[in-house]
């Protein structure tokens, strides 16, 4: 009867672990897009308020060119607009800007595009 219970639980055991590699790689390819999109945002931050474009800064693009660096598999989009006091688009100039970036991923696992999005403020001073 011991050896039953154990060998039970030792398959339960042997069960769990694709899950948790599962879980494991799909947070490190979050934290890989979210740190993608935070370098974007420090760069645009660099700019200054005056030298930001409105509008579409970056279009949806890979972020390496060939398959076997590890970036191959992400794309970024990059876009500004105004914002009122209330984070609304605004056509006119408020002296506030939006800027979203948006990293794209797919992941091997599922097999379906992830999207992570991570935007700021910026004001004129």
């Amino acid at each position: 009867m011991a050896v039953a219970i154990l060998i039970v639980g030792v398959l339960s055991i042997i069960n769990v672990f694709p899950v948790a590699v599962k879980i494991s790689r799909t947070a490190e390819q979050e934290t890989v897009a979210a740190n993608l999109a935070q370098a974007k945002i420090e760069e645009i931050f660099s700019w200054g308020y005056d030298n930001i474009p409105l509008g579409e800064i970056e279009a949806k693009h890979r972020l390496a060119p060939t398959s076997s660096n590890p970036f191959y598999f992400y794309q970024r989009q990059t876009d500004s607009t105004y914002v009122d006091g209330n984070l609304v688009n605004s056509a006119s100039p408020t002296g506030l800007k939006k800027i979203t970036v948006t990293v794209f991923w797919t992941s091997p696992h599922l097999d379906v595009e992830r999207i992570t999005t991570i935007f700021t403020l910026i004001s004129q001073r």
